[in-house]
């Protein structure tokens, strides 16, 4: 029992570290938002920790490296699992806001696709999109289908429990009441790699994601859209849409994603085939630097990012949105397992994106690192973007959106930012 406190320990810790967009990066600015939180949410984690191989002795000798902050499991404050709640264990209840009393939202859902939409990737046979058949627990990380070549893959978990979905959805209601009904407000929550990739009859790793997304309209009001991210990608799991060695989704992902949050917006949406294709080898992430498993570097990640072609400008601003300075969407220099940053470059910047489109449609993006992958997907649609991170913007919401004239509002991260309070909270604290 011990051993399974101390793995739910550690993985709710590395749910907490694994937020930016690269591991190396701002990490001294991570701790100490970790550290904020790091005794609420390891609780009732003991039950179910063993999962299939149940080898998760192995994760109870790393708690002391990450322990700053053991939240981002159990309901408890589900706590900053922006993107990486690893824990072991399943969702009870946590203290959260009550529900709001508004109407319940519109989810969007996504209507089936074809697997071999607009990709040109779909393969049911490449091991990429395989789901793994075996797996436990190594420093935080669900290792899967070790021993098996390029089938390895690292998981994070999602523990998301409906009180916290509200305390959520309330804040999202407030926003829509500040802003008004001219100013549109969606919610799009990526599932983590759980939802899709958990080996068939392990228990613990994650929680029905979907059900998470759909609980969140029972909350919303009836004039926020809440798109079914886990529907638009759901058809698409023979394809390469999360990385096996790093916790995010790939670019591919977020454009099935961005395609059905650009119907609800009813906003022009450019083809894949438009875009220029980028391709980077050699990306290992989250998943080894944390688990440390050799094999992950044996079999690396392949980084593709697609740039529009329409015309745009972009400019990065502190996160009290000074000190504008031109620069660049892309950072074709990321290389190595800070590949992910190669959009945006920085969570901590603030981000202007100016295009060629002229629709008098403004968007400001609210994400965690899950959004920068949802970025270059707007250039097409919207005449400003407007790219905020949840974790590090300090400047007040109801006042930056009438400053950028934000015609719409996008909450766009994993879902476990939307099921963790201190992200909520944080969010609150600025508006």
């Amino acid at each position: 029992m011990k051993a399974r406190t101390s793995a739910a320990a550690l993985a709710a810790a590395i749910t907490i570290l694994l937020t930016g967009c690269g591991q190396g990066n701002d990490s001294s600015e991570r701790e100490r938002e970790t550290a904020s939180e790091s005794s609420s949410s390891v609780s009732s984690h003991e039950e179910s920790s063993s999962t299939a191989e149940s080898s998760q002795a192995e994760s109870s000798s790393n708690t002391e490296s990450s322990q700053a902050e053991s939240s981002s499991t159990a309901e408890s404050t589900q706590a900053d699992s922006s993107e990486k709640a690893t824990t072991t264990g399943q969702t009870s209840s946590a203290s959260s806001a009550a529900p709001s009393t508004t109407a319940a939202a519109t989810t969007t859902t996504a209507a089936a696709a074809a697997p071999h939409d607009e990709s040109g990737t779909a393969n049911k046979s490449a091991n990429y999109a395989a789901v793994p058949t075996s797996g436990s627990w190594v420093n935080g990380v669900f290792v899967c289908d070790r021993n098996k070549g390029d089938r390895i893959r690292g998981l994070i978990g999602f523990y998301g429990s409906e009180s916290c979905g509200q305390k959520f959805a309330a804040m999202v209601n407030d926003v829509k009441k500040a802003v008004g009904d001219k100013v549109n407000v969606y919610t799009l929550g990526a599932p983590v790699s759980s939802a899709f990739y958990t080996p068939k009859g392990v228990t613990g790793v994650t929680t029905d994601q979907h059900k998470a997304i759909l609980d969140l309209s029972k909350t919303l009001d009836k004039s926020i859209k809440n798109i079914d991210t886990y529907a638009a990608l759901a058809s698409h799991t023979n394809e390469y849409i999360y990385y096996r060695t790093d916790h995010h989704w790939t670019t591919l992902a977020a454009y099935y994603a961005v395609k059905e949050f650009a119907k609800a917006a009813n906003v022009p949406y450019a083809p894949l085939s438009s875009y220029e294709k980028c391709v980077k080898t050699r990306f290992t992430g989250s998943m080894y630097t944390y688990s440390n498993y050799p094999e992950f570097k044996t079999y690396p990640d392949t980084y593709t990012y697609y740039k529009p072609k329409n015309k745009y400008t972009t400019t990065y601003y502190n996160g009290a949105f000074q000190n504008g300075t031109a620069s660049q969407l892309f950072l074709d220099s990321a290389v190595g397992s800070n590949s992910y940053c190669t959009i945006l470059g920085s969570d901590l910047n603030l981000a202007e994106i100016k295009t060629d489109v002229k629709n008098g449609r403004t968007l400001v993006l609210i994400k965690d690192s899950y959004g920068n992958a949802l970025t270059p997907y707007f250039v097409g649609s919207f005449e400003k973007i407007y790219v905020l991170d949840m974790r590090y913007t300090t400047v007040n919401l109801r006042s930056f959106f009438k400053k950028v004239g934000a015609t719409d509002i996008l909450f766009g991260s994993s879902l476990s930012s939307f099921y963790t309070p201190s992200r909520v909270d944080g969010i609150r604290a600025i508006l």
